[in-house]
């Protein structure tokens, strides 16, 4: 065989197999995407063969499990977001239904096996260079080199579960709350520096006196 031949015969095989691409969303409904190649292959005749859609394909996020305890970090994808498709040297589909063994057929790095991880495209937008990073709209975490942790954003930053602050608390556009049914409670001294404090009901402050017969006197009046 002359070298020309095999040179085709070697093109012509490399022509099947599918190692990275990038990708378009179609769907995705949480568990799995639909998505298609974001480039169409062209023919050695020169026509243009559109890419085909491909189902049930694996979404790469951050995730781990630990003693049963899940975590992942995951963002929304809508239709049209760009992905990377990486293809699977292996059939997927005994994978796909949670079987780890060989697969029944002997296909290799096929168009149908993708991963799809999701991917910034080139001057889309622009990451933060310096701070990790999480954002999302207007909203974002930046965690700096220094130590800090900024969180900014137009909306209310919502805590529905206990909080401790175990180092000082500093505010600086005011302090407003509702105690709800328990109350507020503050323990230690409370200094007071500029500005009147009001209340529009009874402050009771628990002080006492002794009175004439060595009783004691009762709190504030209503």
């Amino acid at each position: 065989m002359d070298v020309t031949a095999l040179r085709q015969l070697i093109a012509t095989e490399l022509a099947e197999v599918h190692t990275t691409m990038p990708g378009v969303i179609v769907s995705y409904d949480g568990r799995s995407a639909v998505v298609r190649p974001a480039l169409p292959k062209q023919l050695a005749n020169g026509d243009v063969l559109p890419a085909p859609q491909i189902v049930q394909v694996p979404v790469c996020w951050l995730s781990g499990d630990v003693g049963g305890v899940h975590a992942l970090i995951s963002v929304p994808l809508k239709p049209g977001d760009p992905v990377k498709l990486s293809f699977s040297e292996r059939a997927l589909e005994g994978w796909l239904s949670g079987s780890d063994d060989a697969p029944d057929d002997p296909r290799q790095f096929d168009l149908s096996d993708a991963f799809a991880t999701p991917v910034l495209r080139p001057g889309a937008h622009a990451a933060d260079p310096e701070n990790v990073s999480v954002q999302f709209g207007e909203c974002s975490l930046k965690l700096t080199p220094s130590g800090d942790a900024i969180l900014g954003g137009p909306g209310t930053f919502r805590v529905q579960m206990p909080a401790v602050f175990e180092k000082l608390l500093t505010y600086k556009a005011g302090l407003a709350g509702d105690g709800g049914n328990a109350g507020t409670v503050l323990r230690g001294d409370i200094n007071h520096t500029g500005g009147v404090i009001t209340s529009s009901s009874v402050v009771e402050d628990g002080h006492h006196h002794t009175d004439s017969i060595n009783g004691r006197t009762s709190g504030p009046e209503s």
